[in-house]
């Protein structure tokens, strides 16, 4: 969604922040766990929710999610059984590819590739397919390759003619408590940066050529959303009426516009997610 008070790569952030919170089926899982299922079918909602077509599912999380072995492997299973099921029936005669985007010289942007690390990759087709083959690699970020990553995954997916691919990513959010601690699962692809206003080359089935599902974790927090969306809640409760040409003039004065900032425990975060999304990936295709 391009708006000046508004920055996240969550379609349920999104959605309700446009008043279509409603359309998103809203399930209690296990250990805390929160499941939201948004599926944006045509291209008049696209259009009033701000993002692409496709199935978005989103996992919140409880924020000591990470202290508890059985809550994280309750977790990886969901994702797991929620990759599965947007890919559908994958041939086990071709691989699935799978990309780390961002940059890992940035903690907060090290997700894709940290994520790629604890992938279990098949080096050559098993002689019993009992196992799915799976390719992994990172494309690195512009300022550092001179390419774009959409170009990359394109070259590469041509070369290895995958079925399915999935690109993980870092996300930004204007919501604290899903700082690190939720999952968003979509089928609608990516923009690298996007959440952020750097918005790069998109990543999806039409530019692949076969599935894409992108997995990410929010780790970065838009002040301006943020702040924005704390006053106006906090006045609203107040009773008080919100000036909000003058709260918007206020937060560009202040320099808020484009702030992005990650929590004192990034690395820790990053790690801990990263883990998780391999988990699934690996239970996924290798069980």
């Amino acid at each position: 969604m391009k708006n000046i008070d508004f920055i996240s790569d969550m379609a349920i952030e999104a959605a309700e922040a446009g008043g279509l919170g409603e359309l998103s089926k809203r399930t209690e899982l296990g250990c805390g766990i929160v499941q939201h299922y948004l599926n944006i079918k045509s291209l008049e909602l696209a259009k009033q929710i701000g993002r692409d077509r496709g199935v978005y599912i989103t996992f919140d999380c409880p924020k000591n999610v990470y202290g508890s072995e059985k809550a994280l492997k309750s977790l990886a299973a969901y994702i797991a059984t929620a990759l599965a099921g947007l890919i559908g029936t994958v041939r086990k005669t071709t691989p699935v590819l799978v990309i780390g985007l961002g940059n890992g010289g940035v903690i907060a942007d090290a997700l894709g590739q940290r994520a790629v690390e604890g992938v279990e990759v098949t080096k050559e087709y098993p002689v019993s397919y009992t196992k799915q083959c799976v390719y992994a690699m990172t494309t690195g970020v512009l300022g550092t390759t001179g390419m774009q990553s959409a170009d990359i995954a394109s070259a590469v997916t041509d070369k290895v003619k995958p079925c399915a691919v999935i690109l993980i990513d870092s996300l930004a959010t204007g919501t604290v408590s899903r700082v690190g601690t939720s999952f968003q699962i979509s089928t609608a692809g990516i923009s690298p940066g996007g959440g952020v206003g750097q918005d790069k080359q998109r990543i999806d089935k039409s530019v692949l050529g076969v599935p894409v599902i992108a997995i990410g974790v929010p780790l970065m927090l838009s002040m301006r959303t943020a702040v924005y969306g704390f006053v106006k809640d906090y006045l609203s409760k107040m009773e008080i009426t919100v000036d909000e040409y003058r709260l918007r003039a206020e937060m560009v004065e202040k320099d808020l516009s484009h702030l992005v900032v990650a929590p004192k425990e990034i690395d820790f975060l990053v790690n801990a997610a990263a883990g998780v999304i391999a988990t699934a990936i690996n239970r996924a295709f290798h069980n």
